[in-house]
């Protein structure tokens, strides 16, 4: 009995460890390619801009992440230029943040209709300071 409960105990240590290192290899991952991605759009006209719905970041709960992803993929991966490269759905941005969600089993709502639209640069700055956020809450070890 004992030995069953070791047993039991290691293989929740063993098996709560690699989804850590997963998410801090996913978020450091999305840090790279949103920053890659925002070098793209710092230099547009404000006019230019592609606007997508702002969304509730309040403490950038998993949700956020779940409600970006869709919004991406809605608004922005099935556009037609160098500068949308980065977010097909085939490419490394939105394939991590598609696993980052699935590791956190998360499905949600869509984003409210009727919300404030904001430029694509500014979303990928709400989104970058929530994927730091959460980077920084994961031990380094």
């Amino acid at each position: 009995m004992m030995k069953t409960i070791l047993l039991l105990a290691f293989a929740v240590l063993v098996s709560s460890s690699p989804v850590k290192h997963s998410d801090k290899t996913l978020l450091g991952d999305l840090i790279d390619e949103l920053d890659k991605a925002m070098k793209s759009f710092a230099k547009e006209p404000e006019g230019k801009s592609r606007f997508l719905t702002e969304l509730q970041m309040d403490g950038c709960k998993h949700e956020f992440f779940c409600q970006a992803e869709q919004e991406l993929i809605k608004k922005v991966s099935g556009l037609s230029g160098a500068k949308f490269e980065h977010f097909r759905i085939d490419k490394k941005l939105m394939r991590n943040l598609n696993m980052y969600n699935k590791h956190h089993g998360k499905t949600c709502k869509p984003a409210e209709e009727g919300r404030d639209q904001i430029p694509l640069l500014d979303f990928l700055k709400n989104l970058l300071t929530c994927v730091k956020s959460e980077f920084s809450k994961i031990n380094p070890n």
